[in-house]
């Protein structure tokens, strides 16, 4: 039975009847529209330069059961001093696209150059997709912009593992990472408490690819059916195993906590903060919390937007040197990366260079599986504004040095 379900479910998320490759967006109307990119040319602006917002998506073939629905269509685009730019999109009913095949769109839209103005201290801008009916608005979609190193085009990497939250204190997520590609899951409960029922239990599983400290999927909801005697079907259809489509998705805030909505609730994806989870320790292993460093990295000092200081390292597999702390070393031996963390992953990391006596520390909740932003100190003591970067990762500030 168990292998029977794991078949339907990996066989359903497969099918090309049950397309994952796409990013969504719209509340209770996301089955009409797929949102599939959200981009920014050039992708790191010059100051005082304008830049243009770029949205790719599809329109799907009709349901003759549906409200058919042409394309999206920008209706108003709004810069706020807090650091964000809104992009409003109007959805419409027209039945002269229940006919129509499915449609492919990309929406464009101006900004103009004050909007650099309005970034954050550090640096970033928020963008943010929202979906309006002219009655209601449904869910926000938004990605985070570095405007002046272009961090946002590293992609956040969480890994794999088991997420827990305060929130959904009976439920969980699941999370499987492969390069940028994130696939993740809840196991929830359908309960009623109007009849005392505590409920069965409900797969929702959601895929996309992480672009910056984000990833946007199509939601598919799995509930294995009961015959008419209240016992399960013992193969059940993908129609009757798919119960509906949803939205999902994940915003990293660092590589320990990260935000999580897989379907939508009313009109609005409501976001539940999740935190790694640490169920069991392997001697051979440092605990799953503890920053992944082994690998190769390449770390800068920034003036600006000029980078003063460069170099590359290739650390090796970390070790527990006392409670709490573990320490990296290079293939060379010349670079130690000591962290200091909790198991909730609150703490420090610092990466010194025996030879020249440079440093870059930087909190963990900084760090983003790919990426850590802090603070440097060159072998003049001279100090820089820091950032690790996994290789081969680049950031878009260094194409033209």
């Amino acid at each position: 039975m168990r292998i029977s379900v794991f078949v339907a479910i990996i066989f359903a998320f497969i099918s090309n009847e049950v397309d994952a490759a796409h990013f969504r967006d719209g509340g209770f109307l996301a089955h009409q529209g797929v949102l599939e990119t959200m981009r920014i040319e050039p992708r790191l602006p010059a100051p005082g330069e304008g830049f243009t917002i770029k949205l790719s998506g599809s329109w799907p073939p009709v349901n003759p059961y549906t409200e058919c629905r042409p394309p999206l269509e920008i209706s108003s685009v709004e810069v706020f001093p807090s650091g964000l730019i809104a992009i409003y999109s109007n959805t419409a009913q027209d039945p002269d696209y229940c006919d129509q095949p499915p449609a492919n769109w990309d929406l464009e839209a101006t900004i103009p150059a004050s909007a650099s103005d309005n970034v954050d201290e550090n640096g970033f801008l928020t963008i943010e997709h929202t979906l309006y009916s002219g009655i209601n608005t449904f869910t926000h979609i938004s990605q985070v912009f570095d405007m002046r190193l272009g961090t946002h085009e590293v992609p956040a990497f969480i890994g794999s593992g088991f997420w827990i939250s305060d929130d959904l204190p009976n439920e969980g997520i699941l999370v499987e990472q492969q390069g940028n590609r994130t696939l993740f899951y809840s196991l929830g409960y359908d309960r009623d408490p109007s009849l005392n029922d505590e409920g069965e239990p409900v797969w929702q599983l959601v895929a996309g690819e992480m672009y910056g400290n984000s990833t946007l999927g199509r939601s598919y909801r799995f509930d294995w059916p009961f015959d008419e005697n209240h016992m399960p079907l013992e193969s059940p259809s993908e129609d009757e195993l798919i119960t509906s489509n949803d939205s999902g998705a994940i915003i990293a805030d660092d590589y320990n906590n990260i935000r999580v909505f897989t379907e939508v609730s009313g009109i609005l994806g409501v976001y539940h903060s999740y935190q790694r989870i640490l169920f069991g320790l392997d001697k051979s292993r440092l605990p799953n919390y503890v920053p992944p460093l082994a690998g190769r990295w390449n770390l800068y000092g920034f003036e600006g937007r000029d980078a003063a200081f460069t170099a590359s390292v290739e650390f090796q597999q970390g070790h527990t040197v006392a409670p709490n702390q573990y320490r990296f070393n290079s293939v060379n031996d010349d670079w130690i990366a000591t962290c200091t963390v909790s198991a909730r992953g609150s703490g420090d990391c610092l990466v010194e260079h025996a030879n020249d006596n440079s440093k870059f520390e930087f909190p963990i909740t900084a760090f983003q599986g790919n990426l850590a932003r802090g603070n440097l100190s060159d072998g003049n003591n001279n100090p820089l504004d820091g950032v690790l970067v996994r290789s081969p990762y680049q950031l878009p500030v260094l194409e033209n040095q």
